[in-house]
């Protein structure tokens, strides 16, 4: 309910996934983000900027703790994936909502009369979790750009053509990066670096239909490409961060050759074909030439098509190029933002880059349906998201940048329109650009061995994420004269480490490595001693099943227990004592900061685990296994960001202390002047009010 006025009347809480306060903070000392150096002079921040993190750093339960005030021990969701129950090697995606078991702040504002609008909230927004009429939800069911889960329909992929080629196709994840020559019979299919999913596990079946019985929407299980809401993959020799950096991209190859069969190719056209999906969809495309050279691309639906789809010029970002796929025999309007990279003037080699295809009509995951219909008429389809990386430049810069910096604009004109023509009066946003565009090259923000770009080249890179967040940033400064109060949060940041990687930890799958090597993981062997890839649980006493977890094979609890619940305190004594133990075999320095029983870990807020665990700052690449204090190289660190700016908020107030990551959603309530969540565990920012309470 409404307990007081409050002291404002409106509110948005800017949440922006993995922005970084210690690199914020030097692109602000060196005059590279004016508009976040305006948000902090007109309110309250720290020096530093941060905001004291909880853990684990992870995108769902971070959000979840922005939302509700309270630690993942209490809110339920306690990671990227949750446990599955009895299932050491399975988990379970833990965006959606029915996982959150304390109350979120959206739901207390709109049933307290404020219409409310959380927009692609990934950690206990969607589905909506009240029947309240103020409350409007857009997504939450995943990371990316908005929509990524419900919304995308092929993955994004460089395409070249070229007369050396003789044989073209689609080959999954076989680029590298951008620079492609050769014939598809040359390109070998690259290492996965995904966790191996188990094959055909019916297990997984029977747990999607929990997803299911939510009533939500969810990306379909897809053993080929390793990406489910059903977490039963192994990593059997590394890690998902550590290759996030290197992370190939799908490859369509064409011969280029003259026009056969069109109904309208201009003179001097050459033609290609461009390979989509899994190479099953097909668009026929014309080179075609102006002034004496190749300059343009066309592409169409079909060649007897009388007008191409859509028209690329050379190096120039085309954003919301309309087509159709079909999938599973359902056809649907797309767009996909495109960029010409290269043309030889002669019209012998043609290199492009296609973002993934967004679904163009999707409203599954938008409340009430009609916020969608206005907001596409309004604003345009939602842009995809990307991840572009191997250390391209083109990649990374003039097209994942790009599109990136339109998911940016497209959100803030998707928001400004619900608050300036739906009577929006609180706003709970989350903008997941700076995290996953820093996947695309933080580890080489420190010069390595595989590193084909110099630090300072990747940090121009880092800078230019910064730049378009700042505009986005600034796209609300103005709403702050309106009456308007700005919480800008984020979940956690992205650290480049000082060290070389030793992995113990992962979000994506049971990662074998180092508990194998201490004796507590046991693979099965072949008659020749040979190891095989499978766990033998028969001999296996704990796995690393999750970020900062290890997971006893506990009789009686867990489908193949072995480990008797009377020893269970000692076995993790052992495993904790050799987790100290654990070396860098290089340095010899410990790579495990902090192991905790469960039991213990409360003190941290933690849980899901009979271990958890984090480990020492040097080592933690991205984020997610470190304590959320970590620094690193370049500026990095692991820890969220906090700024308070509009009324109610002291202007030009430097914090003292620390405001804690439990703490912003009570402080919203405070502000707001409506009851703070029940079940918060954290307190009212005091020190940043204009009033005493």
């Amino acid at each position: 309910m409404l307990r007081t006025k409050g002291l404002t009347d409106k509110l948005i809480v800017l949440g922006i996934d993995g922005m970084d306060p210690r690199f914020s903070k030097a692109m602000v000392d060196e005059g590279k983000m004016p508009n976040l150096k305006k948000l902090i002079d007109m309110g309250a921040a720290r020096t530093d900027l941060m905001l004291l993190g909880g853990m684990p750093t992870i995108t769902p339960p971070m959000w979840a703790t922005l939302a509700t005030g309270c630690y993942p021990m209490t809110h339920g969701i306690v990671d990227y994936a949750i446990p599955v129950p009895g299932e050491p090697d399975m988990r379970m995606e833990a965006f959606l909502s029915p996982f959150c078991k304390a109350e979120q702040l959206w739901n207390v504002t709109a049933e307290a009369g404020k219409k409310t609008l959380v927009f692609h909230w990934p950690g206990g927004a969607w589905p909506p979790s009240s029947d309240s009429e103020n409350l409007y939800v857009v997504d939450g069911t995943s990371p990316g750009a908005m929509g990524n889960t419900t919304h995308k329909r092929d993955e994004e992929r460089v395409i070249i053509a070229t007369t050396k080629c003789k044989h073209g196709g689609c080959v999954p994840y076989g680029a590298k990066d951008s620079h492609v020559d050769c014939d598809i019979t040359e390109v070998p299919m690259p290492e996965l670096f995904f966790a191996q999913p188990q094959p055909n596990d019916p297990r997984v079946e029977e747990w999607l239909q929990n997803f299911r019985d939510m009533g939500t929407v969810f990306q379909d299980y897809d053993p080929t490409t390793g990406g489910s809401v059903i977490r039963n993959g192994v990593f059997w020799d590394n890690n998902n961060m550590f290759h996030l950096a290197d992370w190939p991209t799908f490859l369509s190859l064409s011969p280029i050759s003259e026009p056969e069969g069109w109904a309208n190719a201009p003179a001097d056209a050459k033609e290609f074909t461009i390979y989509y999906g899994w190479g099953k969809t097909l668009r026929p495309a014309l080179i075609l030439k102006n002034d004496g050279k190749y300059n343009q691309v066309a592409v169409y639906a079909s060649k007897d098509a009388a007008e191409p789809l859509f028209v690329l010029d050379e190096d120039v970002y085309t954003p919301n190029c309309p087509d159709t796929i079909v999938k599973k025999g359902v056809e649907y309007n797309i767009v996909r933002n495109f960029r010409l990279l290269e043309i030889a003037e002669d019209g012998s080699y043609v290199r492009m880059w296609a973002g993934n295809a967004s679904d163009a009509d999707n409203s599954d995951c938008w409340y009430p349906r009609w916020t969608f219909d206005k907001i596409k008429a309004a604003c345009g389809p939602p842009s995809a998201s990307s991840m572009s990386a191997c250390q391209d430049p083109d990649l990374i810069i003039k097209c994942s940048g790009e599109q990136w910096n339109q998911c940016a604009q497209w959100q803030a004109d998707a928001m400004i329109y619900m608050m300036e023509n739906e009577g929006v009066e609180v706003v709970f946003s989350h903008f997941h650009g700076p995290d996953l565009s820093g996947h695309a090259y933080m580890k080489y923000l420190k010069n390595r061995d595989t590193s084909q770009q110099d630090e300072s080249v990747v940090r121009t890179w880092h800078e230019n994420t910064y730049r378009w967040t700042d505009d986005y940033i600034g796209r609300f400064l103005p709403y702050i004269d309106k009456g308007w109060t700005i919480l800008l949060v984020s979940d956690h940041a992205l650290i480049c480490p000082e060290a070389e990687p030793n992995l113990i930890c992962d979000n994506s799958g049971v990662n074998i490595g180092v508990m194998k090597e201490l004796g507590f993981t046991v693979l099965k062997k072949d008659e020749n001693g040979n190891e095989l890839r499978e766990i033998d649980w028969s001999k296996t006493v704990a796995v690393q099943s999750a970020t900062n977890t290890i997971h006893l094979n506990l009789k009686g609890r867990d489908r193949y227990g072995i480990v008797d619940p009377a020893d269970k305190y000692e076995v993790e004594e052992q495993i904790i004592t050799a987790l100290y133990g654990y070396k860098d075999k290089k340095t010899g320095k410990r790579i495990v900061a902090l192991a905790l029983h469960e039991k213990d870990a409360v003190l941290l807020g933690m849980a899901g685990g009979d271990i958890m665990m984090m480990i020492h700052e040097d080592y933690n690449f991205d984020h997610g296994e470190s304590l959320s204090t970590a620094c690193g190289h370049n500026d990095t660190s692991v820890s969220p960001i906090f700024v308070a700016a509009g009324p109610g908020v002291k202007p030009g107030h430097t914090i003292k202390g620390y405001v804690r990551e439990v703490d912003v959603a009570p402080t919203a309530a405070v502000l707001l002047g409506v009851d703070i969540p029940k079940d918060c565990e954290g307190a009212p920012a005091y020190q940043i009010f204009t009033e005493r309470m």
